[in-house]
């Protein structure tokens, strides 16, 4: 447990530097309550001896229990001082430790959330960081508790009678050994609740984030039997790991009732030799009692540290990760030219598949570029490389003549404003999730951006307008309306740089056609790049690139792809034919 304990605390260290004063002062506190609390057997003692002379020393006897009283009243006060400092600590480095996680987790590239699912990460800042707290506040409290239990428990038993000490020091080797072996079995079985909680939070968070679609496809049951699984799996090793840790206690019990057994059974036999008092025998006992707490505590601060190891080593493992879109670049106090250039870039993900290669383009300050492409030819990919919210593989990325390495990310994500295809809304009103990156944003450019967005109407329809809560994921708005609203959110931080990935898929081209046309005024001063499937939606770009496996297959303004007689011409002809059709 010893090697445990300190890989955990070498862990957590750098948590306990800013507390170390009140950590020191609660150590203070827990011995000085040992000390006192050491001293009332001995004041016992003093009482059944004066009680056994003839007369009794009444007068004395009184001063004697007013004295356990004070002592017991002043060793209180210590122990409630105690977890003022050690307990109040504990929940402040929980607090550090939360804050310093969630951070963590923000500055991680996009590539992260894929190895860690979101219940993980609920698992980590949940039962992980409460299992790390109980190891900085009571695991430390009882075990510094125990060790001056012990240190003067010991020292004033032998100075009684070293024979009998040693006698009740008879099962102490079993002890150590019972710890060791439950500390073992409770490490790996804690690790595997911790594996497990993170799968069940994974589930329940997906089933219920998802509960349209498995209400759609009437899946309920199956989604009830997968978490049941799931479940039943926890509650297994959860009820594992109880079997193991209740073995600590009646084990401990067990051995401080035969040391006990042993002290009454020669402590017996002294008292009648006369070599010992009576008073000195209850003293022994209540000695021996005094340890029943700190001894069982051994199990149960065992129990507490393995977990804390456990939990230390999954949280450390993100808390220390060094993401691999990281930049050391220094804050500039010039402003960044918002022109974009793709020098040679090729791009894959984990796999060896090139995703991207070869793309070489420019895009002039204030200009527009529309991206098109078959499914999976890589426009979206693309456009993430200009955020990082992942690195190139190859080739270089410049913006304002400067590479985007050496670009602060705060720098360079606050000159963008980036609207997905399925954008993410938070469970609060349209007025927050359209103000979201803008602080104190004013109330007429939420509506301003609003009306850009040809949202406005839609707002005023809802009884509570722009109050009215969206819902988890914006599950009250339809499709069209969360894009809406994630374009309105895009436009009021009035960026230098606007990326639209097929932002209007879910609008019908009449509000599409209005939304271009709001856009107008919008986009004149700032470089705009619109992804679309509907080729109306970039027609009107300075500059139209088609992509195809990854490459730039064809590249100019809307009339001279049409002249191309190229992959573009086709897409757009039979776009219109599709319209034609619908139309008729």
């Amino acid at each position: 447990i010893t090697s445990i304990f300190m890989k955990a605390l070498r862990l957590l260290f750098p948590y306990l530097r800013p507390y170390k004063k009140k950590l020191i002062l609660g150590l203070v506190f827990i011995t000085l309550f040992n000390v006192l609390i050491t001293t009332v057997p001995f004041v016992v003692s003093g009482i059944i001896d004066k009680l056994r002379k003839s007369p009794p020393e009444t007068d004395t006897i009184l001063f004697d229990v007013l004295l356990l009283l004070t002592l017991t009243i002043i060793g209180g006060t210590f122990l409630f001082l105690t977890r003022r400092t050690i307990i109040v600590s504990s929940r402040l480095i929980e607090y550090d430790i939360r804050n310093d996680l969630l951070a963590a987790i923000q500055k991680q590239e996009t590539a992260f959330f894929q190895e860690y699912p979101t219940g993980s990460l609920m698992a980590l800042c949940t039962n992980d960081v409460s299992s790390v707290r109980e190891f900085l506040g009571p695991a430390i409290m009882y075990s510094a508790n125990t060790l001056t239990s012990f240190a003067f428990v010991f020292s004033a038993m032998f100075s009684l009678h070293w024979g009998l000490t040693l006698s009740a020091l008879i099962p102490l080797p079993f002890m150590a050994y019972v710890t060791y072996r439950v500390g073992q079995k409770v490490h790996a079985a804690f690790k595997s609740v911790q594996e497990t909680y993170g799968e069940l939070t994974v589930r329940s968070q997906e089933s219920m984030s998802g509960i349209r679609l498995v209400r759609a496809y009437n899946t309920e049951k199956y989604e009830q039997k997968e978490f049941e699984l799931v479940s039943k799996q926890y509650a297994q090793k959860n009820i594992a790991l109880s079997r193991i840790q209740s073995l600590s206690m009646p084990a401990m019990m067990a051995l401080i009732g035969l040391s006990n057994v042993i002290v009454l059974g020669y402590g017996g036999y002294l008292v009648i030799h006369g070599h010992v008092t009576e008073g000195i025998l209850v003293q022994f006992l209540l000695y021996i009692n005094r340890l029943i707490w700190p001894v069982a505590a051994i199990g149960w601060v065992t129990n507490l540290v393995q977990r804390a190891a456990a939990s230390a080593i999954r949280l450390r493992s993100v808390i220390n990760r060094e993401p691999i879109v990281s930049t050391q670049a220094v804050l500039s106090d010039s402003p960044l030219i918002p022109s974009i250039e793709f020098k040679n870039v090729s791009f894959s993900y984990s796999s060896s598949i090139p995703v991207l290669q070869n793309v070489s383009f420019t895009i002039s300050e204030g200009k527009s570029l529309g991206i098109v492409g078959t499914t999976g030819s890589g426009k979206s990919s693309l456009v993430s490389l200009i955020p990082r919210l992942y690195d190139v593989t190859e080739g270089q990325i410049l913006i304002g003549g400067k590479p985007l390495q050496n670009i602060p990310l705060s720098q360079l994500r606050n000159t963008i404003s980036f609207v997905n295809q399925e954008p993410f809304l938070f469970s609060m009103s349209i007025r927050e999730n359209i103000a979201f990156s803008v602080y104190n944003c004013d109330e007429e450019d939420i509506i301003s951006a609003s009306k850009s967005a040809q949202l406005h109407d839609d707002v005023m329809a809802f009884d509570k307008k722009y109050d009215t809560i969206v819902g988890e994921r914006g599950i009250t708005l339809s499709g069209g309306q969360k894009q809406r609203t994630a374009l309105a959110r895009a436009i009021v931080r009035q960026p230098q740089i606007l990326i639209l990935d097929d932002s209007f898929s879910a609008v019908d081209t009449v509000t599409e056609s209005k939304i271009l046309q709001s856009m107008k005024d919008i986009m004149k001063n700032r470089t705009t790049i619109i992804i679309a499937h509907r080729l109306t939606s970039v027609k009107n770009c300075d500059e139209i690139i088609v992509l195809d496996e990854g490459r730039i297959v064809e590249y100019g303004s809307h009339e001279t792809l049409i002249s191309m007689n190229g992959l573009y011409a086709d897409m757009f002809e039979r776009q219109k034919l599709e319209e034609e059709l619908q139309i008729g």
